[in-house]
């Protein structure tokens, strides 16, 4: 079997980085394969341990991540000789350094993820470039800043993180979000080539643990709306833009906020969710009309239908984001107004929509529908006799219960 060892060549100008480079050795026949990495004398500590971490603390990270790629690389070459081996055919040292040549460069996992989530920011998926940028923003604060190589990943390294997030208190639903965010890039990774599938996430957490229940009963909706709050103010945009999002189906804020006047017509409002793309289409009301009508005013001449966004200028993903923000800081005073046990947000409007309708009789199979849940599998069978008719139906009857 062929044997690799990494090397190190010092420069003939002295005061100079020298070269690593792997050495392939196979039947007497000896090849060199360039790394592309320099390091000073002193940072070379031998073939056991060849890295030493020397210096200022930023060249400390340097060369941690060097090292990284140094590991990520003779595993890359063993695996390319494992399998030579294990088909049983001859080979030569050339075809090991000729295989480890043709393999894409070793990448970091921090530059990947901000490749992915440029990608997708490209593509007009801000949410979820925001969910990688977060998820990257952590695992880095884990990591002391410091990037790996992708292929370097193990499943300690995913257990630490996991023990690290639950040291600082961070819920264990947010944690299992970040973690099922690295797995899904990490996956990505493999399918680009970058690094083989070594189940690194298999001892941690990505499920969904149970929380406090978010949902909110029909007499609590009936007292959020009949809340006295000043005219045209935080507190009664918030609570407006609540009930709204409930009358429209338990709408997402950001489908709200990214609705135009266009979308309403012929008695519906159709539009396509942010989240999945999905066309959905909701009966128009008149509940709907006077909370558009209340703060028209605020949204003429814009050709979005809420005050949401309110300047067409490149920054509209901002001011739904800041909107949002200001929407959920009021809405807790409201709950809090209303005498709510939990801590009320716009997102509290999509969990009470589908759960007074439960109440109300009406099957899962419309809910889903409703909510545009098209990747639920056990619903799929029943989401094609329902049309959009008998939802909108649905909706309209759940409404009268709550004004009247």
């Amino acid at each position: 079997m062929a044997s690799i060892r990494l090397k190190f060549r010092p420069s003939a100008v002295e005061g100079r980085e020298g070269a690593l480079y792997f050495q392939i050795v196979h039947r007497r026949v000896t090849r060199t394969v360039q790394t592309g990495y320099r390091i000073a004398p002193a940072e070379w500590g031998g073939e056991s341990s060849p890295i030493r971490y020397v210096g200022p603390p930023a060249r400390q990270a340097q060369l941690r991540l060097l090292a990284s790629k140094l590991r990520c690389d003779m595993r890359r070459l063993g695996a390319i000789v494992a399998e030579r081996e294990l088909s049983g055919a001859g080979y030569t040292a050339d075809d090991v350094a000729e295989a480890f040549r043709l393999l894409p460069p070793s990448q970091t996992f921090f530059g990947f993820i901000r490749a992915m989530a440029a990608k997708k920011a490209l593509i007009g998926r801000h949410g979820t470039a925001k969910t990688y940028r977060s998820a990257l923003a952590s695992f880095a604060a884990f990591r002391g800043g410091e990037d790996v190589a992708i292929d370097a990943l193990d499943a300690e390294t995913m257990s630490q993180y996991e023990a690290w997030m639950r040291g600082r208190g961070i819920r264990r639903n947010s944690s299992s979000c970040y973690l099922r965010t690295l797995r899904t890039l990490y996956r990505k990774a493999v399918e680009c080539g970058l690094t083989a599938d070594r189940a690194i996430f298999r001892n941690v957490f990505t499920g969904f643990a149970k929380t406090a229940k978010r949902a909110l009963a029909a007499g609590s909706i009936r007292a959020i709306r009949a809340l006295r709050l000043p005219g045209g103010s935080p507190l009664a945009f918030a609570r407006d833009m609540f009930m709204l999002s409930f009358y429209l189906q338990g709408m997402s804020f950001v489908d709200m906020a990214y609705l135009k006047k266009a979308d309403v017509r012929n008695g519906q409002l159709r539009y396509c969710r942010a989240k999945t793309g999905q066309a959905i289409a909701v009966g128009w009301e008149p509940p709907m009309q006077a909370i558009v009508d209340e703060y028209a005013h605020l949204a003429y001449g814009s050709p979005y239908l809420l005050p949401i966004i309110t300047r067409c200028d490149g920054t509209e993903r901002r001011q739904y984001e800041r909107a949002e923000h200001s929407v959920n800081r009021n809405l807790k005073k409201v709950g809090e107004m209303a005498g709510l046990g939990v801590a009320l947000t716009t997102y509290v409007a999509r969990h009470s929509w589908a759960s007074v309708m439960r109440d109300m009789g009406f099957g899962l199979s419309v809910i889903s529908r409703g909510l545009g849940h098209e990747n639920l599998k056990t619903t799929q069978i029943y989401l094609s006799a329902i049309d959009t008719a008998t939802v909108a139906k649905a909706n309209r009857k759940m409404i009268g219960r709550i004004v009247k």
